[in-house]
């Protein structure tokens, strides 16, 4: 009887080792199918990273992207976005920004632990659970200078990451870096994509989002919705000293026109999930500066 119950475990053992093993080769395969940043991090990443690592050319940039035309395909016409939402895009430093973050159960004991990590290196910066209050944010976009990426007009035929700009956003209180993220475009039969690569210490978390309209704002313009749902490229990812894996999980921003108020102002919301479970949503207040 014992010698039959340990056979049956044995054999469930094996067979959940080799689902792991099949998994973990698909999840490798799946990263090595998409462009991502060669860019990892040390112990320490920081508002300065960018330039402590000689990647930056000098010059700043305007924006998070050149021109939303490069989003342009299938799930999205350029032509049709609000011009407020479009302008953000393309000179987001010219705006004001305030956040605050939702940690959602069960992943609120993780947080806390993560955010004392965080705090230290300087990167996903974001308040632990139980703060919900509205913090400042400021931006500086830096041009990025990253192997293996390309200008625009000089796109291969082989998906490459495009245009590379460092977004790094800080605590203008404390100075402290909050984010540090690697933002550029790429392009697969004539669909444009996000592609925003975070460092991390030894590797980076990377994300491929397909842009798609987001109802009707004023004007007649559309928000915007950058998502890894949906087939072909979008997803997110882990890159490792091992190599990179698909991660089972997602994220989610969308950026509409608010219509309070006589000055041009926007929301904007970024939710992210893991194993079908969402475990963060943070809410921003734009306005131009």
């Amino acid at each position: 009887m014992h010698r039959t119950v340990h056979r049956a475990l044995r054999a469930v053992a094996v067979a959940a080792v080799a689902l792991l093993a099949l998994a973990l080769r698909r999840a490798r395969k799946r990263a090595r199918e998409v462009p991502l940043s060669p860019i990892t991090a040390g112990w320490y990443v920081g508002p300065g990273f960018v330039e402590r690592e000689g990647l930056t050319t000098g010059e700043e940039p305007a924006g998070e992207v050149a021109d939303v035309a490069h989003f342009a395909g299938e799930t999205f016409d350029p032509e049709r976005l609000h011009p407020e939402v479009r302008r953000f895009y393309e000179r987001t430093a010219e705006y004001e920004m305030r956040y605050r973050a939702q940690w959602h159960r069960p992943f609120r004991t993780g947080a806390a632990v993560a955010s004392r990590l965080t705090s230290r290196i300087e990167q996903l910066n974001l308040p632990g659970p139980g703060d919900e209050s509205w913090h400042r944010l400021e931006s500086q976009f830096l041009d990025v200078e990253e192997p293996g990426s390309v200008a625009i007009d000089d796109a291969p035929a082989e998906p490459a990451r495009e245009d590379v700009r460092a977004w790094v956003r800080t605590d203008p209180e404390s100075g402290d870096a909050v984010f540090v993220a690697l933002y550029a475009t790429h392009h697969r039969d004539g669909n444009g994509f996000a592609n925003i690569s975070v460092p991390v210490p030894g590797g980076g978390v990377d994300t491929v989002l397909r842009p798609e309209h987001l109802g009707e704002g004023v004007d007649g313009g559309t928000g915007i919705r950058l998502t890894t749902e949906g087939s072909g490229d979008p997803g997110l990812f882990l890159r490792t000293p091992v190599g990179p894996f698909a991660v089972p999980g997602g994220q989610r921003f969308e950026v509409w026109p608010a219509e309070d108020g006589d000055e041009p102002r926007l929301r904007a919301t970024h939710e992210m999930w893991l194993l079908g479970r969402p475990f963060l949503t943070v809410e921003y207040e734009i306005e131009r500066a």
